[in-house]
C-alpha cells in the first residue's frame, strides 16, 4: 500500500506466523484446534478453552470501524526518561487510528488509511491492506474506500 511507513513493531517469536502472513500478503489469525474460537490477541493458549492447539488462517480483510481517532500531533514521552516515543510518528501526522469489527468475527486495532475523514464515523466499511513499516517490515492497517485510486502491494 503506498502510505507514509510507520513504525517497526515489535517481534516476538511466539507471534511469527502473524508476520509470516503477512510478508505473504494474507492477514491470518490463530483458530484454535480443539474449540475452533479464532484468536485475537494473539496468544499461546485459546481464551475459550485453554488449549494450546492452533492453526495460522487467513481472515477475509472487510470490516466496519467500530471507533477511531485522528491524531493531529504525535506528542508522547516516557515519564521521568525523557525519551520521546512520538518520532516515528511525527511525519505522518496527521493520521487516523481505530479499532474496526472484522466480518470474521474479532476486532483488530490499526491505522486507517482515508483522506475524506468518513473514516472517523462508526460503521464505516473499511478493508484490512498490507502497509510498509520501517526496517522492510509488512504490517497491516485499514483501507476506507476514498484511497482505492492509491497504488496497492
Amino acid at each position: 500500500m503506498d502510505a507514509a511507513a510507520g513504525p517497526a513493531p515489535h517481534l516476538h517469536p511466539d507471534i511469527a506466523g502473524f508476520w509470516s502472513s503477512l510478508d505473504h500478503g494474507q492477514l491470518s489469525l490463530q483458530r484454535c484446534g480443539s474449540c475452533e474460537t479464532l484468536r485475537f490477541p494473539i496468544s499461546p493458549n485459546c481464551h475459550e478453552c485453554l488449549s494450546s492447539d492452533f492453526s495460522w488462517e487467513p481472515i477475509e480483510p472487510r470490516g466496519t470501524v467500530n471507533v477511531a481517532i485522528q491524531a493531529h500531533e504525535a506528542v508522547s514521552k516516557l515519564p521521568a526518561s525523557g525519551i520521546s516515543l512520538s518520532e516515528p510518528w511525527r511525519g505522518m501526522t496527521p493520521y487516523l487510528s481505530g479499532v474496526v469489527d472484522m466480518d470474521a468475527g474479532v476486532r483488530l486495532p490499526g491505522r486507517i488509511v482515508c483522506r475524506c475523514g468518513d473514516a472517523l464515523i462508526p460503521g464505516t466499511e473499511v478493508n484490512a491492506v498490507l502497509l510498509d513499516a520501517a526496517q522492510d517490515i509488512t504490517i497491516y492497517g485499514f483501507l476506507h474506500e476514498c484511497e482505492t485510486t492509491r497504488r496497492t502491494k
